[in-house]
């Protein structure tokens, strides 16, 4: 009888063992599906945020094209235009406005001071902004436009963001017409893109 006893208890521990050894290769498959699944989900995630910005970057570099034919055009049938204010507005200076300490200046500017508005960030939408703006005699930024926007669910608040943090510039060279500064219009796009 004891013997018997021993043996259920031997054969009973034996079935609990391979019972938890069947439950724990259970789990690690359903974890190893769960990942693999993750990991594909992830890379489709990845590739159609590329495929996004990669559209971004092609519908940006159409917009720039036409929009420097469009301007070419303009300054063609007349080279100044009359702002608001009555002040002649040149479409293209024979010498452009240009950012005080260049282009590598500009670029830090605007990574210091845009702010990434939190609704676009927390929904994922990436974007450009094209900014219009005059940059007048003195170097000042006036006449700020946000004009065109790209991407897919660009939101509003990326253009209102453009428009603040470029009216918000330190001084530029302004523009130069037979040796005189002059009052100039200008254009730059502003992409919004999350960081990975």
């Amino acid at each position: 009888m004891k013997n018997f006893i021993m043996l259920f208890v031997l054969v009973f521990a034996l079935v609990i063992w391979q019972g938890c050894s069947k439950t724990e290769e259970s789990a690690n498959e359903s974890t190893a599906k769960t990942s693999e699944a993750n990991a594909k989900l992830v890379k489709r995630n990845a590739d159609e945020v590329a495929a996004k910005r990669a559209w971004i970057v092609k519908a940006r570099a159409e917009k720039e094209a036409q929009r420097k034919l469009d301007l070419a055009e303009k300054a063609k049938a007349s080279p100044t235009y009359k702002d608001a204010g009555g002040n002649i507005v040149y479409y293209k200076a024979e010498i452009d406005p240009s950012y005080t300490g260049g282009f590598d200046e500009l670029t830090k500017y605007l990574n210091a001071n845009l702010k990434y508005p939190e609704a676009a960030r927390e929904a994922g939408h990436e974007g450009t902004v094209f900014v219009d703006f005059v940059i007048d005699a003195k170097g000042r930024v006036r006449e700020v436009v946000a004009s065109d926007v790209i991407g897919e669910n660009a939101e509003a608040s990326f253009k209102e963001e453009s428009v603040r943090v470029v009216a918000a510039m330190p001084g530029w060279i302004a523009g130069r017409q037979q040796g005189k500064a002059v009052d100039a219009s200008f254009s730059i796009p502003i992409t919004f893109q999350l960081q990975d």
